[in-house]
C-alpha cells in the first residue's frame, strides 16, 4: 500500500477502520490503477453516477463482446439487437450496481471521495 497515491492510502485506511471487508476497499483493477499511480476512487467513495457509469459500460461492453459469438449464432439477432441488449444490460447493472455501492457507503457511513483530502503539501 506505501506506493498507493497518498488520497488513495487515506481513503483504504478509513475504510479499514470502519471494517469495509477487503474485496469491497480494494477491486483488482483499481489495485492495478493505484500501483500505476493513478488515484481513481474506490467503488465505495465513488458517486452513484461514477459507479453506475464506470460499471455499466465495463459489464455491457463485455456482455455484447459474449454474447455475439454465442447469440449471434443461434438466435437470427441483427448486430444491433445484440449491441442494443448491450447497452441495457449495461444500463439496468449499472444502476443496480450504483445503488449497491450507495447503500453500501452509507451503511459504513463513508465520506465522498472528493471530501478526503488529496496529500499534496500546501
Amino acid at each position: 500500500m506505501p506506493h498507493y497515491p497518498a488520497k488513495v492510502r487515506t481513503a483504504l485506511q478509513l475504510m479499514h477502520d470502519a471494517g469495509v471487508p477487503q474485496a469491497l476497499r480494494a477491486p483488482p483493477l483499481h489495485r492495478l490503477l493505484w500501483r500505476l499511480g493513478i488515484a481513481v476512487s474506490p467503488p465505495l467513495l465513488a458517486g452513484f453516477a461514477a459507479n453506475a457509469l464506470s460499471m455499466g459500460v465495463f459489464f455491457g461492453v463485455t456482455w455484447g463482446v459474449l454474447m455475439l459469438p454465442l447469440f449471434g449464432l443461434l438466435v437470427p439477432l441483427k448486430t444491433w439487437g445484440i449491441a442494443g441488449s448491450a447497452c441495457l444490460a449495461g444500463a439496468l447493472f449499472g444502476v443496480i450496481m450504483g445503488l449497491i455501492m450507495r447503500a453500501q457507503q452509507q451503511r459504513y457511513r463513508l465520506p465522498a471521495w472528493r471530501s478526503l483530502p488529496d496529500g499534496r503539501a500546501a
